[in-house]
């Protein structure tokens, strides 16, 4: 079988569509042909390489001298990014590469009426692909569009049917010596918070048990057998959002970060988007001074693409609540930063 590659197929489309009759079918296999026919049908797919994007970040990060202060950004022993060699990631929409057993992504095509890139809640690549594409490390995603920590934790609320961070965690501990991650050059990645932040808003409860149960899946891929010696936490709760039962769980998830560091010797990091998000949809600096047009969302549903906006490469949402392509790079590069800014000691 002969593997084209994105810019192939992109000339390859270009020329079937601007003469499809002329076009010579012999150049297409035949599940090509069908797919170059469907992506003449619909004019506005994207099928091209993503363009740099014009966004830039416009905030510093917000450093932590301690862990066991307030929480706020702060890398204490975590490795160069670049060192690592695989970055495993446990989460929900905003790390779902469209895959969620760790194998690798679907290229990133959007096909309208879909609103979804190689099955990822946005226009593109998420934040994860983006970090683990600049230091060249192989991803391996395990988050899924809908997850929160415990599913079994709100009764009598209808939760989405997908693995929460128990599911995923297990499936990593349970993959087998063949499917397991070098601890030395893995990175793990753990980012939750928002789903549950949003029932526990609802119910009128609290996010203990959630703080909580995150730092029990921790513990469970630091110990037998995966060995976890390297994890990166990332919230952003409330999406710009404060109340008392979110800071109160960003507080108890970022105390668990010196045991993790003191009594396990593990190699920690937190990165706080608060800052990210609060920078740009406030008014200190705003979104403009990021490189944004639009501080929405470009579509206003998940169910189609029509009616979508004319820029979504300076658009802050994709569908609403969910980022574009475009902020997806924003985070990796404030996540990347914050890492190489925020070293402490001890």
């Amino acid at each position: 079988m002969h593997l084209y590659k994105l810019p192939d197929l992109v000339e390859l489309q270009q020329r079937f569509c601007s003469n499809p009759v002329s076009a010579s079918f012999d150049m297409f296999p035949s599940i090509l042909a069908v797919f170059a026919t469907f992506a003449c049908t619909y004019a506005t797919a994207i099928l091209r390489e993503e363009p740099a994007t014009p966004l830039h970040l416009a905030v510093d990060p917000i450093c932590a001298t301690s862990l066991s202060g307030a929480p706020a950004d702060v890398n204490a022993g975590l490795k160069p990014l670049n060192e690592y060699t695989r970055i495993v990631a446990f989460g929900d929409a905003y790390s779902d590469s469209g895959v969620h057993n760790g194998s690798s992504p679907s290229p990133a095509f959007l096909v309208p009426p879909s609103t979804s890139a190689g099955g990822r809640p946005s226009n593109g690549p998420v934040w994860v692909e983006y970090l683990a594409n600049a230091n060249g490390a192989t991803l391996r995603d395990y988050a899924v569009n809908g997850a929160i920590v415990d599913a079994t934790q709100y009764p009598g609320t209808t939760v989405p049917n997908v693995p929460d961070f128990i599911e995923q965690a297990n499936t990593v501990n349970s993959g087998g010596a063949s499917n397991r991650n070098p601890s030395d050059s893995t990175l793990y990645v753990v980012f939750f918070g928002i789903g549950d932040y949003e029932i526990a808003k609802a119910r009128g409860d609290s996010l203990t048990v959630a703080a909580q149960n995150i730092a029990y899946n921790i513990l469970t891929v630091t110990s037998y057998p995966t060995y976890a010696k390297h994890i990166l936490i990332v919230d952003n709760y409330g999406r710009g959002e404060t109340s008392q039962i979110g800071e109160d769980f960003k507080a108890e998830v970022f105390s668990a970060l010196q045991p993790l560091r003191t009594r396990w010797k593990i190699n920690v990091g937190f990165v706080d988007l608060s800052t990210l998000w609060k920078g740009i949809l406030g008014t200190s600096p705003g979104y403009q001074a990021f490189g944004y047009t639009n501080p929405g969302s470009c579509l206003p549903s998940t169910s189609s693409t029509s009616g979508a906006c004319a820029d979504p490469a300076r658009t802050f949402y994709w569908t609403p609540g969910l980022p574009t392509t475009a902020t997806h790079k924003l985070i990796a590069d404030y996540v990347q930063t914050a890492l190489n800014t925020c070293k402490i000691t001890g």
